[in-house]
């Protein structure tokens, strides 16, 4: 359409339309399920009806939203906010730091990224079933993304892959487990676990309430941070485990450990090693 506001209306046949303005409106009119439409656009754009496919154009920080059809949403060289909506989309991102917003559980051997584009998040808004609890940043599509938002209700697995990962809980009993990287792990409400594998490892618990039960598993000697109520040496080295102000319940491994509670009320836990209390 050029520089001005306006309206383009496709028909039959595979359509793309380039959108350079704010105001410009791609309107596709057919609804034969075997044409593939396409819009171009250089500003931030939402799928209306009958529109398969949104590729975002330029170095803007741009989001692109789809529509009820399986979409696939390209982004830019910026900073991208993809979302498919609906359908089951690809959703595919550039040289920013890109976030996925994923309603579907077969969204998550769709999204491409490729490696060093950015710092990318994937924000997981469907819910946890037994069927769809994981999410694994070691698929060979995920290999490239850092970080996981669990948005979705339900208990979910988090794992990283072998970057630097960013791993948060939801409300629900979650188990997150960075991988190889030096990760950083944050659990919410809910009965947490966290697997620390990276002296880089960092665990944060936010929630406070009392009646729940979080616990760390380490193969490190390791301090229980604030909120957080047992910890677990596991492997065989000799480790040290320390907690924290809570009633903690600290179990050792087969190794030769130091277990020391803290200020509570402890539970220390020997294993087969000469361990001291």
């Amino acid at each position: 359409g050029g520089l001005g506001a306006d309206t383009l209306i496709g028909g039959a046949g595979n359509d793309t339309y380039i959108v350079d303005n704010l105001g410009d409106m791609a309107i596709e009119t057919s609804t034969l399920a075997g044409e593939i439409d396409t819009v171009r656009s250089s500003s931030s754009y939402i799928l209306s009806n009958n529109l398969e496919i949104l590729t975002l154009t330029g170095t803007a920080n741009t989001y692109g939203i789809g529509n009820a059809l399986n979409n696939v949403i390209t982004g830019n060289d910026g900073n991208n906010q993809l979302n498919g909506a609906a359908g089951v989309d690809t959703l595919i991102g550039g040289k920013g730091n890109d976030d996925y917003f994923l309603d579907q559980v077969g969204e998550l051997a769709l999204v491409q990224e490729n490696a060093s584009e950015g710092t990318d998040t994937l924000y997981v808004v469907y819910n946890a079933t037994a069927q769809t609890n994981t999410v694994d940043l070691n698929l060979s599509n995920l290999h490239n993304v850092e970080n996981v938002l669990l948005l979705g209700a339900g208990a979910f697995t988090a794992l990283g892959n072998d970057l630097n990962n960013s791993l948060t809980g939801n409300a629900a009993d979650n188990l997150l487990n960075g991988g190889l990287g030096a990760d950083t792990l944050i659990g919410g409400a809910g009965n947490d676990s966290y697997v620390v594998d990276n002296l880089g490892d960092v665990v944060i618990e936010t929630s406070t309430l009392a009646s729940e039960i979080d616990a760390v598993y380490s193969t490190f000697d390791y301090t229980l941070g604030n909120n957080i109520e047992n910890l677990i040496l596991v492997d065989g080295a000799n480790l040290n485990g320390t907690g924290n102000t809570l009633n903690n319940v600290i179990t050792g491994n087969m190794g030769g450990n130091l277990l020391d509670g803290g200020l509570g009320a402890d539970t220390l836990i020997g294993g087969a090693g000469n361990d001291t209390y």
